[in-house]
């Protein structure tokens, strides 16, 4: 194959290294922490004002989140609104329900299944339709691309769609600790610090790993000073969040937050090269994926935690 050759259809031949041009720029690790500080720091300001307000930043986050995710795995432009709109319908859920469980959102999971499934049924037919002729393969064909078959399509647009409805509705499990009732610890205050024992993790890996520290490293050492920060909160708040509690809801989002966050760094090397359209998605990611992660763990522990 000579050099100016492209190659096989739908492949991107790799260069050789160009000593004289300088390496491909990955998203600033200054813009990651922003995102971080910022989806985190949303949260816990509406999670301090009232569960109205907390809903009202995660229904944003879980848009987002909806997005990113439909972007990064190739998704179809119907996938996203729904994946979008069973996350908000959780938080409803949640909101309205006598009980404010956690289990309120399993009929919006179901009922988000069953539209998921006549949707890509819908679409299996449409892409049948498109098919071309045997023999004729598009010049730039690839699986990526949804342009091998109705069927290897349509799997991977159902994958997307539930992998994506279900981190939207553990993105809710903030919202139904905070609007718990008759729990034995402050159920703002559990809430917000499972969500900075979890920014705080995912922030401080960021910038260690950028500091030169290996990635393990870095998130084992983001998991205890987020939980550090849970332990400070619980110190230092006087409406009845105890060190112990503080701590154990911390590390609740900590534990989950950092192997989330890890899973991401290896999946997008620092020196990838990304387009602003894939910068925004690992951005976003970034900032929300470890938080949605963590909800269910947090949930459970301020939930349940003896005070």
């Amino acid at each position: 194959m000579s050099a100016g050759d492209p190659g096989p259809p739908g492949l991107t031949p790799t260069r050789a290294a160009d000593p004289a041009r300088p390496a491909p720029a990955g998203v600033p690790t200054v813009g990651l922490v922003a995102a971080v500080l910022l989806a985190a720091g949303l949260a816990i300001g509406g999670a301090v004002l009232g569960r109205w307000a907390l809903a009202a930043v995660l229904v944003v986050e879980q848009i987002a989140l909806a997005w990113a995710w439909g972007r990064a795995l190739h998704a179809s432009p119907g996938t996203i609104p729904l994946v979008a709109v069973a996350g908000a319908l959780a938080d409803l859920a949640v909101l309205v329900s006598h009980r404010h469980a956690y289990g309120s959102t399993a009929g919006v999971v179901g009922a988000a299944v069953a539209a998921v499934v006549l949707y890509q049924l819908g679409l299996r037919r449409a892409l049948t339709l498109r098919t071309p002729v045997a023999g004729a393969v598009p010049a730039r064909a690839s699986v990526a691309d949804g342009a091998s078959s109705p069927t290897a399509r349509v799997s991977v647009e159902m994958i997307t769609a539930l992998s994506g409805v279900i981190l939207g509705v553990l993105l809710t499990g903030y919202l139904a600790v905070r609007v718990q009732e008759g729990a034995p610890n402050p159920a703002d205050l559990m809430a917000i610090a499972g969500l900075l024992g979890a920014g705080a993790t995912v922030v401080l890996a960021r910038l260690l790993g950028r500091a030169g520290l290996a990635a393990p490293v870095a998130a084992g050492v983001g998991v205890l000073v987020g939980m550090a920060a849970g332990a400070v909160l619980g110190a230092v708040a006087h409406d009845g969040l105890s060190l112990r509690s503080g701590l154990v809801a911390a590390a609740a989002g900590a534990v989950v937050a950092g192997p989330v966050d890890l899973a991401l760094v290896r999946a997008r090397p620092a020196t990838a090269d990304i387009a602003p359209p894939g910068a925004v998605v690992d951005l976003l990611l970034a900032a929300i994926l470890p938080l949605a992660c963590a909800a269910p763990l947090v949930y459970v522990v301020g939930r349940h935690l003896p005070a």
